[in-house]
């Protein structure tokens, strides 16, 4: 922690009429700015997927959230979700304390649900108000189909990071493992 010494002069009436100043020190603390954010990479130096870290503003801003290694913490919001039950091999936690997930049984659930359909309002043609992101993109599954794709156990990419129009799309979701499946969207107008 730095601290600053701050010199202020205070002027103070002498008898006489006139005034004279007097000298007076006050420290204050200057406090290092950071926030809590989520890595979705594993980051040498700064964690592994899943974990949530104080960093820089700047840091954040300039460097991770633009690469997609990290995202913004929100204040009260849950950081993950489980997973669903069928991909958890076992109740009882391993000799590390950990569950086993099956990574494979979650992969081929996912290839096998049917293209997931996302309203958003069409304005002029196939443009949409707004865009759909991979946040967006990991609620309607959660919705639709009940599957918790969140950091650390999956992170969900969109190629260009965002769709702007209607149509059909493809996302990346990427296993814990390394592993990665496609899944099948589409981008419908809202009625």
């Amino acid at each position: 922690m730095i601290t600053r010494t701050t010199t202020l002069l205070r002027w103070q009436p002498l008898a006489s009429g006139s005034r004279s100043a007097t000298a007076v020190s006050r420290r204050s603390k200057s406090t290092h700015r950071t926030i809590q954010v989520q890595l979705t990479h594993d980051i040498e130096g700064l964690g592994q997927i899943g974990s949530v870290q104080s960093v820089n503003p700047g840091r954040m801003r300039n460097d991770l959230f633009p690469k997609g290694l990290a995202r913004y913490v929100v204040k009260g919001a849950q950081l993950t979700m489980p997973l669903p039950r069928a991909a958890i091999t076992s109740n009882a936690p391993t000799s590390s304390g950990s569950l086993e997930i099956d990574y494979g049984k979650i992969r081929s659930q996912i290839s096998s649900l049917p293209t997931l359909a996302i309203p958003r309002r069409a304005v002029r043609g196939t443009s949409i108000f707004g865009s759909v992101t991979s946040t967006d993109l990991v609620q309607a599954f959660q919705v639709a189909h009940g599957l918790n794709l969140v950091a650390p156990h999956a992170v969900v990419t969109i190629s260009g990071g965002k769709v702007k129009r209607l149509g059909e799309y493809t996302a990346n979701v990427v296993m814990k493992d390394g592993e990665g499946v496609d899944i099948k969207f589409k981008v419908v107008a809202q009625e």
